[in-house]
């Protein structure tokens, strides 16, 4: 598998899971964007994502509506105005990416249009992602992969988009591809979550898969550790019932450590299967060979004058078979361990 760079840190197979948090939905400023930034840090995250857009550019039609749920239950808006409420000026996000590097946790962000991949480019964002809507926009991906910055390709996008996408980067000679597997929904049902496609990409891909969760809670991610993913992207708020488009999915501060913390116990527990090549029972609760009742000197051994007693520091129950017919050389008092000493050749 290829590894991925992101700052200092190798993203793919045999390295620690990295760990995103991504805010770039659910801030409504320069202000709260900083309150998630700051608690994603001290969570231990690794990196937190941002989205930039520019709205009144991007919706050529603003009546467009976005469902979702809230704690009020199913509702919409119209996409321009989710999209409104997130936008910042130049001078606040190189605020941000400052206030970031202060806090020594990476900064990336989705781009939309050439200039802002420019602009990434200016702020040395660690990444850029591809919005599952732009992954038929060959333009974009081709001037997104010549920067030479790692590429997140999202993979909702059916299959050819996908390997265009890829072809694309590599062939700008840009093989820091990153393929994330994410849900749609918001919040994604479970029935919708797919996380067998998480091997199946890696099959296919010589690439790090990540995994961009859309559920509520973080069962989702677990599972996805488990099934391969290099990398998980959980989305944050400041307050899970602020009635808007990604709030009731996502993570509130005090949340977000127990999250990661789980994370990483779950990567610890993964292991190597090469354990089934090793013992994991100890001595005390194997059994040795003993006598059921006392035998005598001389006597042929059969398997009625056998018992099997703890611990396991003397003959195997396995090596029974060696012993029956034998007879003995001493006499052998009932609840004794067998030796072969005990026994004629």
């Amino acid at each position: 598998m290829v590894l991925v760079k992101l700052g200092k840190r190798l993203i793919g197979d045999g390295q620690p899971c990295f760990v995103v948090l991504e805010l770039g939905a659910t801030h409504t400023g320069l202000e709260s964007a900083k309150q998630l930034v700051k608690a994603a840090a001290d969570a231990g995250a690794d990196a937190v994502k941002f989205q930039m857009i520019d709205s009144n550019r991007l919706m050529g039609e603003r009546h467009i509506d976005v469902e979702y749920k809230s704690v009020k239950g199913m509702t919409k808006e119209t996409m321009y105005g989710a999209l409104k409420r997130r936008e910042l000026k130049p001078n606040e996000w190189r605020e941000l990416k400052a206030f970031c590097d202060e806090l020594k946790i990476m900064f990336f962000s989705s781009a939309t249009f050439p200039e802002e991949v420019d602009f990434l480019r200016e702020l040395q964002s660690v990444a850029v992602k591809v919005n599952k809507g732009d992954m038929n926009h060959p333009y974009l991906i081709d001037y997104i992969a010549k920067t030479g910055l790692p590429v997140m390709l999202d993979a909702r996008e059916k299959f050819e988009e996908l390997e265009r996408a890829v072809e694309i980067c590599e062939e700008n000679g840009n093989r820091n591809i990153i393929i994330m597997h994410c849900p749609s929904g918001y919040p994604a049902k479970h029935a919708g979550v797919h996380l067998n496609a998480i091997p199946i990409i890696k099959r296919v891909y010589d690439y790090p898969v990540g995994f961009a969760d859309h559920s509520e809670g973080g069962a989702m991610n677990f599972a996805a550790i488990a099934l391969g993913a290099n990398l998980i992207e959980k989305t944050i708020t400041l307050d899970k019932r602020t009635d808007a488009v990604e709030h009731i999915m996502s993570l509130e501060p005090s949340e977000m450590a127990p999250f990661i913390a789980q994370l990483r116990a779950v990567e610890q527990a993964l292991g190597t299967p090469r354990i089934i090549f090793s013992s994991r029972v100890n001595e005390d609760a194997r059994r040795s060979i003993a006598a059921k009742k006392d035998i005598k000197k001389g006597k042929a051994i059969t398997i009625d004058d056998l018992d099997f007693r703890r611990p396991g520091a003397y003959l195997p129950p396995n090596t029974y078979t060696e012993v029956i017919t034998k007879r003995t050389k001493r006499d052998i008092k009932e609840g004794q361990f067998i030796r072969l000493g005990d026994l004629e050749s």
